[in-house]
């Protein structure tokens, strides 16, 4: 038996292919399309549930890529580089972000999102790296069961409880129609003369 596998090809040679032997580049688009959206980070922690597949590659890149020897980074340290640098607050309301490089201007990728699935991918990915800098790497990786509490609940890690972040924002309530703010009709009180 014969097998022959396409892996790649140039445009001109898509013409010449066998649709007997070749997959069709519908079905593999499909396949590529369908894997992509199926994220284990997301999966794991709710908190990073607005990240899509085209953030979490420009983040991927950025994290690997952007770094001070400019050669690329081991698969753990790229993955501990990504949670530190959503911690930091790469994607916070007001930051620089990451430029989506197939937008015309200076389009930053992490507008998408709302200003709560700003603040909450930040503080979701802050408890995680407190918990991998105390050997949680397992657990995070959803090796050792469920992780999906980890960045909600208090846990303890050789002896060190880590606390998760707080959200450093909330939606303001939404006014109803007709309701007007509260004024102040106090006078402040006087000094004595």
């Amino acid at each position: 038996m014969l097998t022959n596998i396409l892996i790649t090809t140039v445009p001109p040679n898509l013409q010449k292919l066998d649709p007997e032997l070749h997959l069709d580049i519908k079905v593999d688009i499909q396949s590529v399309l369908e894997n992509a959206s199926q994220s284990t980070v997301k999966d794991l922690f709710p908190g990073f549930e607005p990240l899509t597949p085209w953030i979490l590659d420009l983040l991927g890149h950025y994290a690997v890529v952007n770094n001070p020897t400019r050669q690329p980074l081991a698969l753990n340290v790229a993955y501990r580089r990504c949670l530190q640098i959503l911690a930091a607050g790469l994607f916070l309301p007001g930051s620089v972000g990451i430029t989506d490089p197939c937008e015309s201007g200076n389009f930053r990728v992490h507008t998408i999102m709302t200003l709560e699935q700003q603040v909450m991918v930040c503080y979701t990915a802050q408890t995680l790296v407190r918990i991998l800098s105390h050997g949680g790497f397992r657990k995070i990786l959803g090796q050792e069961g469920d992780a999906s509490y980890l960045a909600s609940e208090i846990s303890t890690w050789d002896g060190v409880i880590v606390t998760p972040s707080d959200k450093a924002y909330e939606k303001p309530p939404e006014k109803k129609e007709g309701e007007e703010e509260e004024v102040n009709t106090e006078e402040p009180p006087q000094g004595e003369e």
